[in-house]
C-alpha cells in the first residue's frame, strides 16, 4: 500500500498516527508547503505575546517523521492532483503514485483587497513565519492596525497589547467576533479590551494602506488616517482548493467528505480545515476549521485508509478565547437566522449565559465569565438530547453533570460510550 498525505499539520500528523497504529510497513510519503512541522496555529498569538517560546509551539517531537517511516517533504507544495493515474503533481512536474491519499492541505489567509496592501509591514497571520515576522517588528513599533474584527485578528491585537504595543482594530460589521458571538457577548469583550486600552472602531473599514515602501497608516472609510507601522489583515481564512480545480472531486465551501472522510473519488480522502463535513447543529454540511475536528477527521481518514472502517459523526463550531483574563466560550448556532428556534439568555455584570434550540435540543450556546460547564452542554450538544424540562438547571451556576444522570438514563442509547454505560443504566435509586 502507497500512501500519500498532502498537509502536516494536525490532520495529516494524526493521519500517520492512525496509519501506522493498523499498518507498520507501507510507504507514507507527506508533502507540506511550510518547511517547518509539528507547530500549533492556535498557540501563534501565545508566541506574539511572548507567554511561550518557539519550542513550546510543537506539538510532536522532531523524530516523529523518522520514528514513524514517514518521508517528508517539508517546502514542497502539490500542484495538482491526477485521481486518473492515481498520482499527484509537483511544481517542476515530478510525480508520485498513490494507493490512498489524503488531502490536508488547510486553509489561507483571506487577501483583503486595499490599496497598499503590498507594503512593508502589511502581513496577514495564519503561519509560524507571518508570527515571527510581527514578533521581529514587535521592538521598533509603536500602533498597529488590525483589519477585521474576527478570532484570528482580536488574538493577534490582543498579543500585541500585552506586548506594549498601541492597537487599533478596525471592524467593519457592528460588533468584533460577529461569526462566532451576539451582540451581548460582543459588547462585554469590546468593553474589556477597551479597558486595558485597545481601540476597536466597529462600522469602519479601510480604504487605503498608506507610506512608501513601508506602512506608515491607514485611511478609514470617513476619511480618518491613523498612523502606524504595522497593518495586520484578518479576514478570515478560505480552504486551500485550487489545486483540485481540474478534478471531479466534489467541492463546495470544501472538499466534501462523506462519513468515512472519503471524497466524491474512491481512495481519495479529506480532512482538516479544507473538509466540509456534516454539522451536527445545522444539518447541513459545512467546514468547521478548529484544531480538534482536524485531529478526529485525521485519525478517521487515516483509519479507514488502513483498512479499518471508522465513522465521523459530525462536528460542530466551537471557540474559545481568553483576554485580559475574561474566558469566552461559543459553540454551534449563535445567532437566530429564521423560525423554529428558542433562545434563553442570562447576564450579570462580569457573566453572560445563552442557549440557542431547536426542537428542544441545544444547537449552540455562548458563556462569558463562567466557563467551566462548556463541557457538558457541548455533550448535550452532541447528544443531541432534548433538554425541554431542564433549561433552569442548564441556565444556573450549579449545573454539573450529577444533576443530569436522570436525563442520561433517559437516553441511554445515546450515551453508549463506555464512561457513560454505567451511569445511565444502573438504576437511579442505587446511586450515592
Amino acid at each position: 500500500m502507497r500512501y500519500i498525505i498532502i498537509g502536516g499539520s494536525a490532520a495529516g500528523i494524526s493521519a500517520v498516527e492512525a496509519i501506522r497504529s493498523i499498518d507498520q510497513t507501507s510507504s507514507i510519503e507527506l508533502f507540506s508547503g511550510e518547511g517547518t512541522p509539528f507547530y500549533s496555529r492556535v498557540l501563534l498569538s501565545y508566541y506574539i505575546a511572548g507567554a511561550i517560546t518557539k519550542e513550546e509551539l510543537h506539538f510532536r517531537p522532531l523524530e516523529f517523521f523518522a520514528d514513524n517511516k514517514v518521508n517528508a517533504h517539508l517546502g514542497q507544495r502539490v500542484s495538482q492532483v491526477l485521481p486518473e493515474s492515481k498520482s499527484i503533481r509537483m511544481g517542476d512536474g515530478r510525480e508520485y503514485p498513490f494507493d490512498r491519499l489524503l488531502i490536508a492541505s488547510g486553509s489561507s489567509p483571506k487577501i483583503m483587497e486595499v490599496p497598499g496592501k503590498d507594503k512593508k509591514g502589511v502581513v496577514v497571520m495564519r503561519n509560524i513565519d507571518h508570527a515571527q515576522e510581527i514578533v521581529n517588528r514587535v521592538e521598533e513599533m509603536k500602533t498597529a492596525c488590525v483589519l477585521g474584527g474576527g478570532l484570528i485578528g482580536l488574538r493577534t491585537g490582543y498579543a500585541l497589547s500585552v506586548r506594549g504595543v498601541k492597537v487599533k482594530i478596525i471592524v467593519k460589521s457592528s460588533h468584533v467576533l460577529s461569526q462566532m458571538l451576539d451582540q451581548e457577548s460582543a459588547e462585554m469583550i469590546q468593553g474589556t479590551m477597551r479597558q486595558h486600552g485597545v481601540d476597536i472602531r466597529t462600522g469602519r473599514d479601510a480604504v487605503e494602506i498608506v507610506g512608501k515602501e513601508s506602512v506608515e497608516g491607514i485611511i478609514l472609510d470617513d476619511g480618518e488616517r491613523i498612523n502606524c507601522q504595522l497593518v495586520v489583515i484578518g479576514k478570515g481564512v478560505q480552504p486551500n482548493v485550487d489545486f483540485l480545480s481540474s478534478t471531479q472531486i466534489k467541492v463546495n465551501e470544501g472538499i466534501v467528505a462523506d462519513e468515512t472522510m472519503m471524497t466524491s473519488v474512491p481512495d481519495i480522502y479529506v480532512a482538516g480545515d479544507v473538509a466540509e463535513t456534516y454539522d451536527l447543529t445545522t444539518g447541513r454540511t459545512s467546514v468547521n476549521a478548529i484544531w480538534p475536528c482536524a485531529f478526529e477527521q485525521g485519525r478517521v481518514a487515516g483509519l479507514n485508509m488502513a483498512g479499518k472502517k471508522a465513522k465521523y459523526e459530525g462536528s460542530f463550531r466551537m471557540n474559545s478565547l481568553d483576554f485580559y483574563g475574561l474566558p469566552v466560550i461559543s459553540m454551534g448556532i449563535t445567532r437566530i437566522d429564521g423560525n423554529g428556534f428558542q433562545q434563553f439568555q442570562k447576564k450579570t455584570e462580569n457573566t453572560y449565559r445563552k442557549l440557542v434550540l431547536r426542537d428542544g435540543r441545544i444547537v449552540g450556546a455562548i458563556l462569558v465569565g463562567q466557563v467551566q460547564k462548556a463541557g457538558i452542554l457541548a455533550t448535550l450538544l452532541k447528544k443531541r438530547v432534548n433538554v425541554s424540562d431542564i433549561i433552569p438547571l442548564l441556565m444556573s451556576h450549579r449545573l454539573n453533570f450529577a444533576e443530569l444522570l436522570p436525563l442520561t438514563q433517559q437516553n441511554r442509547e445515546r450515551f453508549n460510550e463506555v464512561e457513560y454505560r454505567e451511569l445511565s443504566q444502573r438504576p437511579l435509586a442505587s446511586r450515592r
